[in-house]
């Protein structure tokens, strides 16, 4: 027989009934605020912010989300990225969700896209959510906006490799001047070596000039001049010419330096073409005294006992 609760069981089972629905009410407007302040909390940040479902249609996007893409939640709510956005783009997207799933981590993506606000580079943090058997419930994705810091590194890069030809430049220019400033130097020692050379040379002229020109008509003169003034000039002479040669600054010897005034006067007219006779009737000497200096100067030449020609020898060493 089931028996008839009482009143004071029906009430009893009233105020039950009654928590409970105040309990679920509160709970109810709890989880509404909660929600509410996720959503203001989302649509205050400076990043756009996405949920899509499973079939990858999206199902939420914050305000920063539609201030950059141009397009509002109420027009792509349930939509496909390919039914928003242009197929490259669309493409792009769809292959790293589907990276995503299929690692099942969060994944970070760079990527640069044409937007109606014009080209942006974002840094894109993308995730999956999976229920308590692991079913993929949504993806998820956080967007960093980092145009402003490509540009700079851009930018960057632009300066230094400008800074880098303008070394490159800088450098390519140096080393021309160096080159040309080697060749220079190369130049100039090749001029003062032939300076020297030349320098060495006229020294030479004229100290040969001098034995062959000078000395011996000062010895004929000194011969005939008996006077004591006539003398002294002569000495004076002698010494002035003496110092000049000495100033001469020749660092070898002539094949003459060995040779007296007088038979460097016989080498020069045999190295002329004249023979004995005409050198003798030149000097005013016997024939057999030009004959007896020709002999010495060949010793003195080392030509002794050699059948080498001594005009030709004189004219070779000149």
């Amino acid at each position: 027989m089931i028996s008839t609760p009482t009143f004071a069981a029906l009430e009893q089972r009233v105020k039950t009934l009654e928590r409970e629905l105040a309990s679920y009410k509160t709970r109810n407007e709890s989880n509404g605020l909660n929600r509410q302040h996720l959503e203001d909390i989302l649509n205050n940040t400076n990043m756009p912010i996405y949920l899509k479902n499973a079939e990858y249609k999206y199902v939420f996007v914050n305000h920063q989300f539609e201030r950059v893409g141009h397009v509002l939640f109420e027009q792509i709510q349930g939509k496909d990225d390919f039914a928003i956005f242009p197929e490259p783009v669309a493409q792009l997207f769809r292959s790293q969700d589907e990276e995503v799933v299929e690692r099942r981590v969060l994944v970070e993506f760079e990527e640069t896209i044409f937007l109606p606000g014009g080209v942006h580079t974002f840094l894109t943090a993308k995730f999956p959510l999976f229920d308590n058997q692991g079913k993929l419930q949504a993806l998820g994705g956080v967007c960093t906006d980092i145009t402003a810091r490509k540009q700079a590194e851009e930018a960057l890069q632009k300066a230094h490799d400008e800074l880098e030809q303008r070394v490159a430049d800088r450098t390519g220019l140096l080393n021309q001047r160096t080159e040309r400033l080697t060749e220079t130097n190369v130049a100039l020692k090749i001029l003062l070596e032939k300076r020297d050379e030349d320098k060495k040379e006229l020294e030479k002229q004229i100290m040969l000039n001098i034995e062959k020109l000078i000395y011996p008509y000062l010895e004929k003169l000194k011969m005939r001049c008996k006077e004591d003034f006539q003398q002294a000039l002569l000495e004076i002479i002698q010494s002035n010419l003496d110092q000049i040669t000495s100033s001469l600054t020749i660092n070898h010897r002539n094949y003459l330096s060995n040779l007296t005034p007088s038979q460097i006067q016989i080498a020069d007219l045999i190295k002329q073409g004249h023979t004995t006779k005409d050198i003798a009737s030149l000097l005013n000497l016997s024939p057999s005294t030009i004959a007896c200096h020709r002999q010495e100067i060949r010793k003195r030449l080392s030509l002794t006992n050699k059948k080498t020609n001594l005009q030709t020898v004189l004219t070779t060493n000149d």
